[in-house]
């Protein structure tokens, strides 16, 4: 009779430990000799199992194998528990199990109910074959406290300041014991809380809700958080980020400047211009004798060409914002009848509103010949403030009938505050000089520079990679040009790109710089962004924090018990799924009874078994598998 090897190697257990190693311990193997009496019989391995703690709610499982112990094949048809609270699971019937072979599965335990728990497992062939108990044990633990934070983040949204934004959060018990948040503290902002006194208890399944209020004072953008320290052993102190941004009040429109009276001739238009006061946006409305004219939408409106029918009209500008409506005083256009030789100049004023001091602004003014002569003008004159120039033309300046020319005005104001002037026209017109009214205010220019982040943190970021990029906007608040001269960035690791300079930001203009934190070794780094300019308080500072943190490598050291048999070693199997795809990872058998894995990736969960090999190479099948998940 020729004997032949069906030992096996099993694990019962796996438990990774801080450097990521999986220990399998526990095993059974026999030899079986080929007889003439056909005998059916199977085992289940192990013959006890012990689940120990397992939390309320909660399932754990182990693996346990059946072996064909008998000299004939059998099909397993049915695996039984006493007790509902476990389950077997991975084990497709019917198996068919040669002599010799075994095959694994998963018991489970997933109390409802704390206390110990007991029942038995027992696997039964289609003939009836049934194997000897395996006792199945476990005490259940109630499940601990567990905070939940519903939203984790709340924005206000834009609130005028002096209001309140409102907004509720829930803090909910999902554990199975008692939580008590002992501390409630709110960091940062104009932000509120109430609702709940500390130390207060949640029970199980319970919630309380907040409420959570912002009130801004001043404007601006707004963050903080909502702390909660609790018992929650997983998480013992939570939080809610709050966020929020408020605008200052709207205030309602004034009129600073009046229309003011039109004289011209027939044939000429007429030009009234407002200006006035408030929050923008401000719309405008034109009315003549009291009725809205259509599309006169502007600061300024121009007539159509006018008649002598026009004359003793009145104008007014109705201007409105989103805090109110103002009126202005009515302006009375005359009309002139034109001479013979006509210089309707296309506005009798023409006002510059508010101009940086420096800066240089044009208008054009027009001359229209509305008379049936040759109009000649000799002489265009300034008076009054030497902010105001006229340009483009030569004297003496000759206008056909019906023709036009056109000559420019500029205002460069010098100083702060309002001037006024005059253009006085000295022509072959009956009615010269003709004259046209100059206004206009010098503003001082503001050089301000906005900074959206002020700050970055690039949180943890493992030494030898590059973060992701994250962008900060500068943009020019101001009313006048600034020129950034320099932009560096400090700290080790930090890159700054996209800020090439010089470079000059006209008003409300944008530059978006670009940033990265590559570290080189590890630890918290701190830096910044230093912009240099000739606006107010430079340079502007931007912080920047990150931390390095290296690459954790893992292995994986495995042993088993001897096999019962006499064997020259041992081949180890490795898979990424459970129960199926093994490959070899040893080289050579292995003559003791460990293995260390040090091919492993982090963050995978691999699957093991090992075989038993003779010395005539024959290879027990597969031992009970066991898994290892490493971090």
């Amino acid at each position: 009779m020729k004997t032949s090897l069906r030992g096996w190697v099993c694990a019962a257990s796996a438990v990774i430990l801080s450097s990521s190693a999986a220990f399998l311990s526990g095993c059974s193997g026999m030899v079986n000799a080929s007889g003439s009496n056909s005998i059916a019989a199977i085992q289940v391995n192990p013959a006890s199992v012990n689940f120990g703690s397992a939390v309320v709610g909660k399932k754990v499982s182990q693996a346990v194998s059946v072996a064909n112990t008998g000299n004939m094949p059998v099909n397993i048809s049915q695996a039984n528990v006493s007790n509902a609270q476990f389950s077997v699971s991975g084990l497709v019937m019917p198996l068919s199990l040669p002599v010799g072979q075994s095959s694994s599965f998963q018991v489970s335990f997933a109390p409802n109910s704390s206390g110990s728990v007991a029942g038995t497992l027992t696997v039964t062939t289609d003939a009836g074959v049934t194997s000897p108990q395996v006792a199945l044990s476990g005490t259940a633990t109630p499940a601990p406290q567990q905070i939940s934070l519903n939203p984790t983040s709340l924005n206000f949204g834009t609130i005028t300041v002096g209001g309140t934004g409102n907004g509720t959060a829930t803090v909910s018990n999902v554990g199975g014991s008692n939580l008590t948040v002992s501390l409630i503290s709110v960091s940062g902002g104009p932000f509120g809380v109430s609702g709940i006194t500390t130390p207060s208890t949640i029970v199980p399944g319970g919630s309380v809700t907040l409420d959570v209020t912002y009130s801004p004072t001043i404007a601006g953008s707004n963050s903080g958080a909502i702390s909660f320290t609790s018992n929650d052993p997983q998480t013992p102190t939570s939080t809610i980020s709050l966020a929020g941004t408020a605008t200052a009040a709207a205030v309602a429109p004034t009129i600073t400047t009046a229309p003011v009276n039109q004289t011209v001739t027939a044939g000429q238009t007429a030009s009234f211009t407002v200006v006035a006061a408030g929050t923008a946006p401000l719309s405008y409305q034109w009315q003549k004798n009291g009725a809205n004219i259509a599309g006169a939408t502007a600061a300024s409106y121009t007539t159509a060409v006018t008649t002598t029918a026009d004359s003793g009209s009145t104008f007014r500008a109705v201007v409105t914002n989103t805090a109110g409506t103002v009126t202005s005083a009515a302006a009375t256009l005359t009309v002139n009848a034109a001479p013979a030789a006509g210089i309707q100049v296309s506005s009798t004023s023409i006002n510059f509103g508010n101009s940086v001091v420096g800066s240089n602004s044009s208008q054009v003014l027009i001359i229209t010949n509305t008379g049936t002569a040759t109009l000649s003008i000799t002489q265009v004159n300034t008076s009054g403030s030497t902010s105001f120039s006229v340009s483009g033309f030569s004297l003496p300046l000759n206008v056909n009938a019906g023709k036009q020319t056109t000559i420019t005005v500029a205002f460069l104001p010098t100083s702060v505050g309002s001037v006024s002037g005059n253009i006085s026209i000295v022509s072959n017109v009956p009615t010269s000089p003709t004259s046209v009214g100059l206004s206009g205010a010098g503003i001082a220019a503001t050089l301000t520079l906005g900074i959206n982040p002020t700050s970055l943190s690039f949180g943890n970021v493992t030494t030898g990679t590059a973060s992701a990029t994250k962008n900060v906007t500068i943009t020019n608040t101001g009313n006048a040009n600034v020129t950034i001269s320099q932009i560096t960035a400090s700290g080790a690791g930090y890159l700054v790109t996209g800020g090439s300079t010089p470079v000059t930001l006209s008003p409300s203009q944008n530059l978006t710089l670009t940033t990265q934190f590559s570290p080189t070794v590890t630890g918290t780094v701190n830096g910044s962004i230093s912009i240099v300019s000739n606006a107010n308080g430079s340079p502007a500072s931007i912080s920047l924090s990150g931390t390095g943190v290296a690459l954790v490598q893992h292995s994986v050291a495995l042993t088993w018990n001897a096999s019962t048999s006499a064997v020259s070693g041992y081949n180890v199997y490795r898979s990424t799924v459970s129960g199926s795809g093994y490959t070899k990872i040893n080289s050579s058998l292995v003559v003791g009874l460990s293995y260390s894995d040090t091919t492993v990736l982090n963050s995978t969960t691999y699957y093991y078994v090992t075989t038993a090999v003779d010395s005539s190479s024959v290879e027990s099948s597969y031992s009970n598998q066991v898994s290892a998940p490493v971090p």
